[in-house]
């Protein structure tokens, strides 16, 4: 996984923006925008934050804050035909930025001082289009910690990086839309969030879409860069991944296939302890807690009980699945007010 250099940054001194999507953030804006001002080693920075027609304070407080970089955006709760609001908030953002690297973060991360410098270098050093950096993950409830670190250990398990970095095919796209960064002219090339406007993996999809035009990307190792507690609540969690993991594994076969799969190798082995089999399905579990250790260190997540707890993980993911192909077919899956 590609990672920002150690030594020190090169002064980034082309025009670089912020770019904030914000429904009903109180919580977390003031903490977002302020980690985006306070950038070292950029020396032409400016915020844009999209205020997506909240109903909480988040208005009221970003009003509070004084900065002549930071510039506010209204948005309304109605949304063109055809366009969800991620995409409609991104797109928005970007349209009115004419800065030559776009930094796309979501409300909920935080960044390290010099977060925007060591993104930027990743992207110049390697020559990629698009790179996202992969916040440390913070998790505060059980299920939080039982199912976010499955993002990473994912695409660390499955995913052959190195080729990925270097190959356009659709299969190998992994990206994260909590923290990326581009260069203004390539997304633009490539159509923008209006390219994604309909999809709810808008993230993937949008690297998806650089590929189609022949431009690479790929995640990195933003554990130094960035954190972000995606999820405060459970009912959150749920909520959040079932609005879109119907839409994960390419169609109903693929998700029964993916599913049926992950529980035969790591949940199934939890009841073959109870049976004379039990030294292989105690192999089995051992090896499902190796593979997310090291996915826990590499990742500079919580260790334990976590690894342990791999198996259950996996069937809480199953869960969450089926719930998603459920809630789809009933039309009831919504994200913060907007049904889905």
């Amino acid at each position: 996984m590609l990672r920002p250099i150690r030594s020190q940054l090169p002064e980034v001194t082309a025009s670089v923006e912020v770019l904030i999507p914000a429904r009903n953030e109180s919580e977390n804006i003031r903490a977002c925008v302020s980690s985006a001002l306070n950038q070292v080693g950029v020396s032409n920075l400016r915020v844009s934050v999209l205020d997506d027609a909240s109903t909480d304070d988040t208005a009221a407080l970003l009003a509070q804050i004084v900065d002549s970089r930071l510039n506010v955006i209204s948005g309304t709760d109605e949304l063109p035909a055809d366009w969800l609001g991620k995409p409609w908030a991104c797109a928005r953002l970007a349209n009115q930025s004419e800065a030559e690297y776009l930094i796309f973060i979501d409300a909920d991360v935080r960044l390290s001082s010099n977060a925007i410098a060591a993104s930027i270098e990743i992207l110049e050093r390697t020559g990629m289009a698009l790179v996202s950096p992969y916040p440390r993950q913070e998790t505060t409830t059980l299920l939080t910690r039982l199912v976010q670190p499955l993002l990473q250990w994912s695409w660390l398990h499955t995913v052959p990086l190195k080729l990925a970095q270097k190959t356009t095919r659709k299969s190998l796209a992994v990206a994260n839309g909590q923290f990326f960064v581009c260069r203004r002219s390539d997304y633009l090339l490539v159509g923008g969030h209006e390219s994604v406007r309909e999809e709810v993996l808008d993230d993937l999809m949008l690297l998806r879409s650089f590929y189609e035009h022949g431009l690479n990307g790929t995640v990195a190792d933003g554990t130094q860069l960035a954190t972000c507690r995606m999820y405060a609540t459970n009912q959150d969690l749920v909520s959040g991944y079932t609005k879109s993991l119907w839409q994960a594994f390419n169609g109903a076969f693929g998700s029964v296939f993916t599913n049926l799969f992950l529980l035969t190798i790591y949940t199934l082995p939890l009841l073959g302890l109870f049976t004379t089999e039990w030294p292989l399905a105690v192999l089995a579990l051992a090896g499902a807690a190796y593979g997310r250790l090291i996915v826990a260190v590499r990742t500079n997540q919580r260790k334990f009980p976590e690894v342990f707890t791999h198996s259950i993980s996996i069937a809480i993911f199953a869960w969450l699945n089926a719930l998603s192909w459920v809630r789809h077919f009933r039309g009831t899956n919504s994200w913060k007010g907007r049904a889905l």
